[in-house]
């Protein structure tokens, strides 16, 4: 056997070789080069989502949308879609099953092909303070009760850390308000304010997660007496309650149907501001208006038409950043207009 032939035949083995490795990284090489910008792209889709939910949260706490059903107007042309660096994301707020209360923001890069999808569950829970419930005795509008002490049923699906404000009325010049059973609450109680035949004061507690009770307060007669809970939630369940700016209380007169009550200058981004209107008539509201976002916690108003009537109405607002809030009006729709009582407050929600 010729070994100089088998030497070259190992060799032309061996060239064929490496020119087949060769052929196959000069493939390789620029189709990796190719497909490394797809987890580049998936990536960039990623964040901008990510971005989209950041947007969806500020944009809905600035618009005061903290209930599912303002909340939809995130789902708005002109809102709900906004390019961003290569890419774009578009958000979508559901409230129906099984995505209950969840929004959904979706990243493209480039736009229209590589896609990443978040959805956010409990969305309203990322909104800073929202409203949560209400609940009053008498229970209906127009109702009656004379009852001393006045018990009221909170509302259900109450959480720890959640805010409860009750507004305590009897129609009564100068009457004498106050806890009759806490509930297993630590009440504190703001300054009531009177008018002729109208006595209001609002009462206020961070919920600590069990009522031992209904709670109720004691009014001292039984002529023609109400209470209102109205409850809100902060972002964090393990935030504390304080007061931002202290009660501002006073009376109006019966010279206009459109009462308004003077506007204060909140201390801290994301305070919750509250007011409050009363009157010896059984008067309806309506026409909330005011500087930025005003909402009605509940009913419209709050009657009781026990032989002598009374109501009262709410309304809060959310500052985004802590500023003056400017005043807040609603209008006496009938039997206007009667003179009362208002007052004006503001929390904030601290972390512990």
């Amino acid at each position: 056997m010729n070994s100089k032939g088998l030497s070259v035949l190992f060799l032309v083995i061996a060239m064929m070789l490496m020119v087949s490795i060769g052929y196959v990284l000069s493939y390789l090489i620029p189709t990796k080069q190719k497909s490394v910008v797809f987890p580049i792209q998936s990536t960039q889709a990623f964040f901008i989502a990510q971005s989209g939910v950041e947007f969806a949260v500020r944009y809905a706490f600035v618009q005061g949308w903290t209930t599912p059903a303002l909340l939809l107007g995130l789902n708005a042309v002109g809102v709900n879609q906004r390019n961003l660096g290569n890419g774009r994301f578009t958000i979508t707020y559901t409230n129906t099953a099984p995505n209950l209360d969840s929004l959904i923001s979706v990243g493209e890069v480039p736009i229209g092909t590589e896609r990443r999808r978040i959805v956010v569950s409990n969305f309203t829970s990322f909104l800073g303070i929202t409203y949560f419930g209400s609940a009053s005795t008498p229970a209906t509008d127009p109702g009656t009760n004379t009852a001393n002490p006045t018990a009221v049923t909170p509302p259900v699906g109450m959480r720890v850390g959640d805010l409860v404000l009750m507004i305590a009325q009897q129609r009564g010049t100068g009457a004498t308000l106050s806890i009759s059973q806490a509930g297993g609450q630590s009440w504190t109680a703001e300054a009531a304010q009177s008018q002729t035949n109208c006595t209001i004061r609002l009462f206020w507690c961070r919920f600590n997660g069990t009522w031992s009770a209904n709670p109720s307060v004691n009014f001292t007669a039984t002529t023609c007496n109400s209470v209102v809970m109205h409850v809100f939630r902060p972002s964090n369940t393990s935030r504390v309650w304080a007061v931002d700016v202290p009660q501002v209380s006073g009376t109006f007169t019966n010279v206009s149907t459109t009462v308004p009550i003077p506007g204060i200058t909140t201390i801290t981004d994301g305070a919750l501001v509250f007011a409050a209107w009363a009157t010896a008539d059984d008067n309806t509201w309506g026409t909330l208006t005011g500087t930025g976002a005003w909402f009605t916690p509940g009913s419209a108003q709050y009657r009781n038409t026990s032989g002598s009537d009374q109501s009262q109405t709410h309304a809060y607002r959310v500052m985004a950043t802590a500023g003056a809030t400017g005043n807040v009006s609603k209008t006496q729709l009938t039997l206007g207009p009667d003179a009362g009582a208002r007052l004006i407050i503001a929390f904030k929600a601290v972390i512990i």
